[in-house]
């Protein structure tokens, strides 16, 4: 008996839906008894890109940062186990905002004994110049050290692509710095943003 050419259609795509099941069955067959794979567990510490800096001109800012003499110097020289870091863009209206905040954080900090040599704030003046910079520090009245990045190397070595950028960093005496926090957009609440860092650094027993 010979089949139409609809029926010879229907026939083929019968036979092959049962072979590709058989397949199927077959590996997913295969993977049961197979061991289970287990992923290592990943590193708990986030490796943290380490860059030069300009020394500041301003004694005080030198002292803040625990450096001295001419040139630059690596941000791993702040004497402070504790960085955080605001990436800021001088035309930003959300670093504007922000700045009365950030400065409130730096007083806190400041008021603080048992916090003051622990944490120091900078700030990255993403895709801007030194005169931007100070423009900006001017402007905003801002107490802790910021500097250039006109270029956008430091930005991008720290993956920042928004601004303002808060991002924390533990300070190892080995040279060694380990990221513990990133976050983009504004922090609206400066005890908030602290007790937050305070707990995520576990800086304090």
């Amino acid at each position: 008996m010979r089949l139409s050419e609809s029926q010879g259609i229907t026939l083929f795509f019968f036979l092959f839906a049962i072979i590709l099941l058989c397949c199927v069955s077959s590996k997913a067959q295969a993977l049961a008894n197979s061991p289970a794979k287990i992923s290592p567990a990943p590193d708990k510490k986030t490796p943290f890109p380490v860059f030069e800096l300009p020394i500041p001109q301003n004694d005080t800012q030198k002292n803040y940062l625990g450096i001295s003499g001419p040139g630059k110097f690596m941000i791993t020289q702040i004497k402070s186990p504790l960085i955080i870091i605001e990436v800021f863009n001088t035309y930003c209206p959300h670093c504007q905002n922000e700045a009365s905040l950030v400065n409130q954080l730096y007083q806190a900090i400041q008021a603080r004994p048992d916090l003051k040599e622990k944490i120091k704030i900078i700030g990255i003046g993403l895709n801007n110049g030194t005169y931007e910079v100070d423009l900006f520090r001017a402007r905003h009245k801002v107490p802790f050290p910021l500097f250039p990045d006109q270029d956008g190397t430091i930005g991008k070595k720290l993956g920042v692509t928004a601004t303002p950028t808060f991002i924390g960093a533990k300070n190892y005496p080995d040279g060694t710095m380990e990221k513990f926090y990133f976050k983009s957009g504004e922090f609206h609440d400066s005890n908030s943003f602290l007790n937050e860092i305070l707990k995520l650094s576990k800086l304090l027993p």
